[in-house]
């Protein structure tokens, strides 16, 4: 049980430290491996120290193990698609690297990466780390902390409310995904199918050539021109971006509001 107003105060403590932790998880830089366990929970536990004197005591604080366990869970889901919408433009990035690296045959070269303990292609990581300093230019976390705040002052602590309008606009976001990548990755994928449609029509014209080793080099040459001339597309792409990631977030937050 859980009755002393200590205990409740600690609880509430604990509930919006799950919400909080559940969004730096998974949200730029904070969800990243560059930042490590330790560090990632000082930051939840500092934020949490600096938004708990304005949050609003609920009336219905869970009063046994049970209905705290819920309610931790509840928590973590809203800290989750918090943090996974907020993570959303990165991910594009990363999405439209990987088609420049496949189509450009960069795939073969990937290298190892210790920030994400794996493989990785080049052009993946690089936009990556193109969308995560232009992120912190633009004063995106400060825009991920507003959100933060205003989460907790449209919706509980104990609980949250789910409809289908708001699954369908977390499929709505996630399909906007593949459209973002494919917008920054477009120009350059645009030359290298050009590319690819006129070494098949030479391979037919002359047979004798090696055409399969030609396009390697040609390939590369072709990808990484075009990815230099629609730099500042992929720039403003990314910008745009993160200006309406905001507002899909507070969109996220109302919608999750009892």
């Amino acid at each position: 049980m859980i009755d002393s107003p200590a205990l409740q105060l600690l609880g509430i403590a604990l509930l919006a430290f799950t919400r909080i932790c559940l969004i730096f998880v998974q949200a730029p830089i904070t969800g990243s491996d560059h930042i490590n366990t330790p560090t990632l929970a000082g930051f939840a536990v500092a934020t949490t120290a600096v938004i708990y004197p304005t949050l609003h005591i609920p009336p219905d604080v869970p009063n046994d193990l049970f209905q705290f366990f819920l309610a931790l869970l509840t928590q973590a889901c809203v800290g989750l698609i918090l943090g996974y919408t907020s993570f959303i433009v990165i991910a594009a990035a990363q999405f439209g690297g990987e088609l420049l690296d496949i189509q450009m045959g960069l795939s073969s070269a990937a290298s190892f990466d210790p920030a994400s303990h794996g493989a990785i292609n080049l052009i993946r990581k690089l936009l990556f780390y193109t969308a995560m300093n232009l992120y912190l230019t633009l004063g995106g976390h400060y825009q991920l902390f507003a959100a933060i705040h205003r989460s907790f002052e449209v919706i509980p602590v104990t609980y949250f409310h789910i409809s289908e309008n708001l699954a369908m606009y977390l499929i709505k976001v996630s399909s906007d995904l593949l459209v973002i990548g494919t917008q920054m990755a477009a120009p350059a994928l645009a030359a290298l199918f050009i590319a690819q449609c006129a070494l098949g029509l030479l391979a037919r014209v002359a047979p004798q050539m090696n055409i399969f080793m030609l396009s390697y080099p040609l390939n590369i040459a072709i990808g990484f021109t075009l990815l230099r001339i629609s730099y500042p597309l992929i720039l403003r792409v990314m910008g745009n971006q993160f200006e309406l990631n905001l507002e899909s977030l507070i969109q996220c937050i109302q919608m999750m509001k009892p």
